[in-house]
C-alpha cells in the first residue's frame, strides 16, 4: 500500500472515530447528578454519579464530577480514586487536577495527607491544562500568596476576570463594595464572592487601590496575616512568632474566639488609642461581629458596609451615605446572574445569586429611617425602588412581605 493510501485509511478512521464520539449520548446519570449537585444536594447527586459512571465508563468527565462531590462530602481518599481515573481517560483534565490540588491543600479542613506541595503542583497543572478554569485559578491564588509568589497571584486574579468566571453582575456588586470606602480603609470580608472580584477589581481596574481587602476566613492563618502587613502595611498587633502560636478558644461564655477574631479584637483597640491608621469597616456580607464584645455599639451603617468607629456616641447614624450608596446603583448592573455558568461549586451555585439582596435590604433599612423622620414621600419613592429592583433580579422577590408591611405602614401615615 503506498503512502497515499494509508493516508486515506488514516483519515477515515480518523473520521469515524469522531463521528463515533460525537454520536456518543450523555449518560443520563450525569444529567441528573449535575441537577442535584447545582442545588447542592451531594448525597443524591453522588448516587447519579456513580449511575453515569456504570453507564459510560469511559466519560471522564463523569469520574471527575464524582470525585468533586465525594471531596465535598469529605471523603477525601475516594475523591482522588475517581480525579486519577478521570486521569487516565484524559492526562489533561484541569476538573481532575483541580480535585485533586484541592483536596491536597491544608487551607480546605485536616486530612492526614494534606500537602501544600501537591496542592500547588495539581493546581498548577490544572490552569497549564486551562488557563480558562476559574476554578483552579481560586485556588492558585491564596497558595501563591501563601508561596510569595506575586506573578502568580497576579495572574490568578486577571485571569478570573479575563476568563469570565467573575461575572458583570458579581463585578458591579464588588465596584459598589468599594465604592465609598473612606481612603485606606481596611474591608473585612466574608467569603468567595466579595473578595476575589474586589481583590481583582484592584489588580486589572486599579479600582480602589488602597483599600485592604481583608477575608476574615483566611485571617486565621499567620501567612495571610503577615501578608497584609508586608504587602499593605498594616500593623499587627502579634509578632510572628505569636501568630503562629495563636489558637482559637472558648471565652467565658463557651463561645468559640478564633485567632481571625483575635486579630480583629485588638485592631479595634489599636484603632480605639489612635494607633491604627486604617479606618475598619466591614462588609453586609460579613455577619460574625463576635471580635469585640460591645461592636454593635460602634458600627455606623454607611451603604454596603459599616464603619466601626472608635467613639460612637460622639458619631450618630448619618443616613446620607445611604442615599448615595442608592444613588450609585444602576440596577439594570445587577440583573444577571452572580454566579458564572463555569463555576463548580456548589454552594457558591446556590448561593451568590442572593448577594444582591443586601442591596434591596439596605433600601428597606433607608426606607424605614425616613419614615421614622416623617419623610413619608421620600419613603415611598426608595420603598417603589426597591421593589422593582429585586423583582428584575436573578434571585427575585425576596423581600415581598416586608415591603407590603412598608407600604401599609406609609398609606396609614398619609390617611
Amino acid at each position: 500500500m503506498n503512502k497515499k493510501c494509508i493516508s486515506l485509511v488514516i483519515l477515515i478512521c480518523a473520521s469515524l472515530v469522531l463521528i463515533v464520539n460525537c454520536g456518543k449520548e450523555t449518560p443520563s446519570g450525569l444529567t441528573e447528578g449535575l441537577n442535584f449537585y447545582r442545588q447542592n444536594q451531594l448525597e443524591e447527586a453522588s448516587s447519579a454519579f456513580e449511575r453515569a459512571i456504570k453507564e459510560d465508563k469511559t466519560n471522564a468527565d463523569a469520574y471527575a464530577w464524582l470525585g468533586e462531590t465525594y471531596r465535598r462530602l469529605n471523603l477525601k481518599e475516594k475523591a482522588l480514586i475517581m480525579a486519577g481515573k478521570a486521569l487516565e481517560l484524559d492526562s489533561c483534565h484541569s476538573f481532575a487536577h483541580t480535585i485533586i490540588g484541592t483536596a491536597y491543600n491544608p487551607m480546605y479542613g485536616e486530612w492526614k495527607n494534606a500537602d501544600s506541595d501537591s496542592a500547588w503542583y495539581y493546581l498548577l497543572k490544572a490552569v497549564e491544562c486551562d488557563s480558562t478554569d476559574g476554578n483552579a485559578w481560586i485556588g492558585v491564588w491564596p497558595e501563591a500568596i501563601r508561596r510569595g509568589n506575586r506573578v502568580k497571584e497576579k495572574k490568578a486574579l486577571r485571569s478570573l476576570i479575563e476568563s469570565g468566571f467573575l461575572t458583570p453582575a458579581i463585578l458591579a456588586y464588588n465596584r459598589w463594595m468599594l465604592r465609598y470606602l473612606p481612603e485606606n480603609s481596611i474591608l473585612l470580608t466574608n467569603g468567595d464572592m466579595d473578595t476575589y472580584p474586589a481583590v481583582a477589581l484592584q489588580e486589572v481596574e486599579n479600582y480602589c487601590p488602597d483599600v485592604v481587602v481583608v477575608n476574615y476566613s483566611l485571617l486565621n492563618t499567620a501567612w495571610y496575616a503577615r501578608f497584609l502587613r508586608d504587602q499593605y502595611g498594616v500593623k499587627l498587633p502579634f509578632t510572628d512568632t505569636e501568630l503562629e502560636n495563636l489558637r482559637p478558644y472558648k471565652n467565658d461564655n463557651g463561645r468559640l474566639i478564633t485567632s481571625a477574631q483575635q486579630i480583629m479584637k485588638e485592631w479595634t483597640k489599636m484603632h480605639k488609642s489612635g494607633s491604627f491608621r486604617h479606618p475598619i469597616a466591614i462588609s453586609v456580607t460579613v455577619e460574625d461581629l463576635s471580635f469585640a464584645d460591645d461592636s454593635q455599639d460602634h458600627l455606623r451603617m454607611e451603604g454596603a458596609f459599616s464603619l466601626w468607629l472608635p467613639n460612637p456616641a460622639e458619631s450618630p447614624q448619618d443616613t446620607s451615605m445611604m442615599r448615595i450608596s442608592l444613588e450609585g446603583v444602576n440596577p439594570e448592573d445587577f440583573t444577571g446572574s452572580f454566579v458564572s455558568s463555569q463555576d463548580r461549586s456548589s454552594v457558591r451555585i446556590v448561593a451568590s445569586n442572593r448577594i444582591v439582596t443586601n442591596i434591596t435590604a439596605l433600601a428597606l433599612r433607608y426606607c424605614k429611617t425616613l419614615l421614622e423622620s416623617k419623610r413619608i414621600s421620600e419613603a415611598n419613592n426608595i420603598l417603589l425602588w426597591a421593589e422593582q429592583f429585586e423583582n428584575n433580579t436573578k434571585v427575585g422577590p425576596v423581600f415581598s412581605q416586608e415591603i407590603q408591611k412598608l407600604k401599609e405602614e406609609i398609606y396609614q401615615d398619609n390617611k
